[in-house]
């Protein structure tokens, strides 16, 4: 059986990498067909799910901790970096 099409896929054909479709969802730019293939891809790719339960955790913990409105992005940026650098 064949993987199915990623709607992620830029016009040029260059396939997207793990964390760029990652980060496409949590900013909120992702349509309904590339949020269900991130959900079917997070199946199968132990990273994905792990990363992306711990950013959706962060971005509800930075959300409602700062006033109930909106993170700074490059606050959310630097948390994220920090955190991205201590898994590693």
């Amino acid at each position: 059986m064949s993987e199915p099409t990623n709607p992620f896929t830029a016009v040029t054909g260059k396939k997207p990498t793990c964390m760029e479709m990652l980060q496409f969802i949590l900013d909120g730019q992702a349509t309904l067909e590339q949020k269900e293939y991130f959900r079917s891809h997070m199946d199968h790719c132990m990273p994905c799910f792990k990363s992306y339960h711990l950013d959706m955790a962060i971005k509800e913990l930075v959300q409602t901790k700062c006033c109930g409105g909106e993170a700074p992005t490059e606050l959310v940026r630097t948390i994220k970096s920090q955190i991205a650098q201590n898994i590693s």
